[in-house]
């Protein structure tokens, strides 16, 4: 990687940490598009991998409900494997360009939702019939292009969760697959040693990306932050669809 490049992924992975801080929104649905569009989806996906699962890890402590949401949703966290399979079967099969166009569309589909803000329902005598579908979902888009944000976050937040069961259900699932995906695409070519530790060096920056953000929510309008990230994210989104 050039020196740009590497300032680049920095500020990703800086940017995306202060966002996950702030707001929750997903770590890797942040730094995915803006390193992405620089220096391609190959090359973005195994970067993030170190820094979301430290971000996650630091979240998962503090939510409490683990062992429950591990039980509960045990069927959802099994599926993940298979799609996840699935999924970085397809990225060896895909054009990186068309794969980072379905980033993109991931992406948009998240943020369109979450400025909506629907009130979604999910009854619970449906939960088990959903868990499966879900994960196996999830997976394989989660594979494909690296965002680990659909369709588990909707699901999670249509349920009749608490705040802290919403946040360790995702994280248990973004955790996982980000293990699996550390694997995987080390096993595709995605990800070789040199990488890796380029990754590894992203994991201050990232917790210290969080712990920043984390201060800066008390001293801003949370919802309108939350409102221009996603904004934003909309327009990196566009430029992933467009290909450029």
């Amino acid at each position: 990687m050039t020196s740009a490049e590497i300032l680049v992924a920095i500020i990703g992975l800086a940017a995306a940490g202060l966002v996950k801080g702030a707001t929750g929104i997903g770590y890797s649905t942040t730094a995915l598009p803006i390193i992405a569009v620089s220096i391609g989806l190959d090359r973005a996906m195994p970067l993030v991998i170190l820094p979301s699962i430290s971000s996650n890890l630091s979240v998962m402590v503090s939510a409490g409900e683990f062992r429950a949401m591990l039980v509960r949703f045990r069927w959802l966290y099994a599926a993940l494997l298979p799609g996840l399979v699935a999924g970085l079967y397809l990225l060896t099969r895909v054009d990186t360009h068309n794969a980072a166009r379905v980033l993109g569309a991931v992406i948009l589909a998240y943020t369109t939702y979450a400025l909506a803000r629907p009130a979604i329902g999910t009854p619970s005598h449906r939960e088990r019939y959903l868990n499966a579908p879900v994960g196996f979902l999830n997976g394989l888009i989660n594979g494909l292009t690296g965002s680990q944000i659909m369709p588990v976050v909707p699901y999670a937040l249509s349920l009749n969760l608490s705040p802290d069961a919403v946040v360790q259900l995702t994280n248990i699932a973004f955790t996982l697959s980000s293990l699996v995906m550390l694997i995987g695409l080390n096993r595709i070519g995605f990800l070789d040693g040199p990488v890796l530790l380029l990754s590894l060096s992203g994991v201050p920056i990232a917790l210290l990306g969080v712990a920043l953000g984390t201060r800066l929510r008390k001293r801003l309008q949370p919802r309108a932050f939350r409102k221009a990230v996603l904004l934003l994210l909309c327009a990196m989104a566009l430029l992933l669809i467009a290909g450029r």
